[in-house]
């Protein structure tokens, strides 16, 4: 009889703290939305600025795919990646964005997708023109990595 009072003593022990927790709330999405774009910001500068390694840093290093504004342009390798850029930067000199908006996210658990319109301007004084992105991100210990991206030039009308 002591043997099961001490049985039932243990169990109260162990079972009340776990009755009254709280159970785990759910994610913010407003926060979780502007963490995803903090993401896309980094991913714009990084490529602007042709930062190779901090682009490649933010892929997700079990499987991406990035579709170019060309055809021929589907990349699924850090390699391929850094090749990208390099004839990008060989042939732009430089450049840079503005004008994010049309920013469309969504973030479901460990997914999320982020499209949005840009002002993508290709050299100091070259042309500039609008281009839609679509990234899809994994979390991966705690870390929104890119996975997917897709991205088109939009027709001036």
């Amino acid at each position: 009889m002591r043997a099961l009072k001490t049985v039932c003593l243990v169990a109260l022990v162990l079972l009340v703290p776990a009755c009254t927790t709280t159970s785990p709330t759910k994610s913010d999405p407003v926060a979780a939305e502007k963490e995803i774009m903090q993401r896309v910001d980094s991913l714009l500068h990084r490529y602007a600025s042709n930062d190779q390694a901090g682009v490649v840093a933010l892929l997700d290093p079990q499987r991406f795919t990035i579709m170019g504004s060309e055809l021929n342009e589907v990349i699924d390798t850090p390699e391929e990646l850094r090749g990208l850029m390099s004839r990008d930067f060989a042939q732009w000199g430089a450049a840079s964005y503005s004008d994010v908006r049309n920013i469309d996210v969504r973030v479901s658990g460990q997914m999320a997708t982020a499209y949005f319109v840009i002002s993508w301007t290709v050299g100091k004084d070259g042309p500039t023109l609008p281009l839609r992105l679509c990234t899809t991100w994994r979390k991966v210990n705690g870390e929104w990595l890119l996975t997917q991206s897709a991205n088109a030039v939009m027709a001036q009308r």
